[in-house]
């Protein structure tokens, strides 16, 4: 299994993805010592996304977007969905990581 970690500006991380219960994809990063740093995604139930697509949580996590582009695992769809008043761009991980759910 291949890890995915991703440096960002409060140390190393590792992903873990999972899947929110209308089947989009969900990632919270860890900190090396096991402890949550953040939930990079958010639900938007009312979209559409394929497989590989989240919504990136821009409203809670926009000091973490620039880590995470950096990393080079993860490509800016250009797509962006409104939620509110807040607008969430969908990011697409790579087609070169494995994504392991659990």
């Amino acid at each position: 299994m291949q890890r995915i970690a991703i440096e960002t500006k409060y140390g190393w991380t590792t992903a873990r993805f999972g899947r929110y219960s209308n089947g989009h994809l969900g990632i919270q990063l860890f900190l090396d010592g096991g402890e949550p740093l953040a939930k990079i995604s958010t639900n938007l139930p009312d979209t559409n996304l394929e497989p590989r697509e989240f919504h990136f949580d821009a409203n809670n996590n926009s000091s973490l977007v620039e880590d995470i582009m950096r990393s080079g695992l993860f490509d800016d769809t250009g797509k962006k969905h409104q939620s509110g008043w807040c607008e969430y761009p969908v990011l697409k991980v790579k087609d070169h990581i494995e994504i392991v759910e659990g």
